[in-house]
């Protein structure tokens, strides 16, 4: 069969090579580490290589593909490899199976500055933002509604470590503070208005188009905890079936403008204010971190996606389920009331079918860093687990 290969070792691409598994294809995970839960997944094999960046990556990629043959499918789960692999495209076509849209538009759509702008100026429903770049900016905060949230424009700052994902501010006085501090890191800030609402009002939905750009999948579903709270990324999340209708009609109008091909996503805030969802951010070029949850519904994406590079027929798209949920780690619990009575929340982590991840995460990382931490959070953990943990790795 066509190999496929997963590019990086994230939660994101444990996810990935788990709804890839049933279609018995050979999987590669290309990571820089052994050492990690993803990599202790029984349904791939691990290709260890120096970097996940730049030329490096790319390189590393060709030799790959070059031993591998067979024109592997490409998968990308993280922004820093969607930017290399999407600028040296044309080193790679030949060698992998990969839908990517136009470079011009991965950088528009990776900027938070300049996607801000384009969706304003082609109508899309955003929150109300200023595009930042100078300190001399800072005195059109003035013009913006408090709270707001600070972003930066690239995502590889945040992905070094060098910048946060985002802060929020609430007096015009710490946003002055903020814009100025985190533009000493940054080149490009945007400044968004608040969406007022919970976290339970934060929604996704995830898709995938071919080459022609026409809709192999799509899925909408809802964040239910976010770890930090409000600025933080999924930590649980389940179906959306009742707003389903209302995401799909906005992705398909955002699809069909850019002319989008491959693996995405878009992010919602319902804004209670004016009563409709807005976009807060799109991801573009890869899968997302909470896409498994599609796939526990019965709509799996990334398998989905191979069918389609491959040639193979396409199956048919399954009914989202209501009553299962995706949670990145047992540390996390659901709202009361949020989740459909007789719902089952399935660990991200860990699976009876593939169980040396969930072994590795909880027996030592998340063991490691509580204890780095200092918490008793860590007890929380059932303890019958965490010895059979430590029993296997001892």
């Amino acid at each position: 069969m066509i190999p496929v290969v997963v590019v990086n070792s994230s939660l994101n691409a444990l996810g990935v090579v788990r709804s890839l598994a049933p279609g018995r294809m050979p999987i590669y995970m290309v990571t820089t580490t052994r050492w990690c839960p993803a990599a202790w997944s029984r349904y791939c094999r691990v290709v260890r290589v120096s970097s996940l960046n730049g030329r490096a990556l790319i390189d590393s990629l060709k030799e790959l593909a070059s031993r591998l043959g067979n024109k592997p499918v490409l998968i990308l789960t993280g922004d820093v490899e969607v930017d290399a692999v999407s600028a040296y495209r044309e080193e790679l076509t030949a060698l992998f199976r990969i839908s990517l849209p136009s470079k011009e538009m991965v950088t528009l759509l990776a900027d938070k500055t300049l996607f801000q702008k384009y969706a304003e100026r082609e109508g899309f429903p955003v929150p109300r933002s200023l595009v930042i770049s100078d300190s001399s900016e800072v005195r059109w905060l003035e013009t913006l509604r408090l709270p707001c949230v600070i972003k930066p424009g690239d995502k590889t700052l945040v992905l070094n470590g060098q910048v946060e994902r985002a802060v929020r501010v609430d007096t015009l006085e710490h946003a002055r503070f903020e814009v100025l501090r985190m533009l000493a890191l940054a080149k490009r800030l945007v400044v968004q208005e608040w969406v007022d609402g919970a976290d339970t009002e934060i929604y996704f939905t995830l898709f995938a188009c071919d080459g022609d750009c026409k809709i192999i999948e799509m899925f909408s579903g809802r964040k239910l905890v976010c770890d930090p709270p409000a600025v933080g990324s999924t930590a649980i999340c389940a179906a959306a079936p009742r707003e389903a209708g209302q995401l799909s009609d906005l992705s398909h109008k955002f699809i069909a403008r850019v002319g989008y091909k491959g693996i995405g996503s878009l992010e919602f805030k319902f804004n209670r204010r004016d009563g409709r969802f807005v976009i807060i951010e799109p991801t573009v070029g890869r899968t997302d971190l909470q896409e498994e949850i599609a796939t526990l519904c019965g709509v799996n994406i990334p398998l989905s996606t191979y069918r389609a590079e491959t040639g193979e027929p396409r199956q048919p798209i399954s009914d989202a389920c209501e009553t299962v949920a995706w949670r990145s780690s047992i540390e996390y619990r659901a709202p009361s009331g949020m989740l459909p009575t007789g719902s089952r929340i399935v660990d991200a982590h860990f699976r009876l079918t593939d169980p040396l991840p969930g072994l590795y995460y909880y027996g030592i990382e998340l063991f490691r860093n509580f204890a780095r931490r200092g918490t008793r959070k860590f007890m929380r953990i059932p303890a019958r687990a965490m010895a059979a943990a430590m029993q296997f790795f001892m």
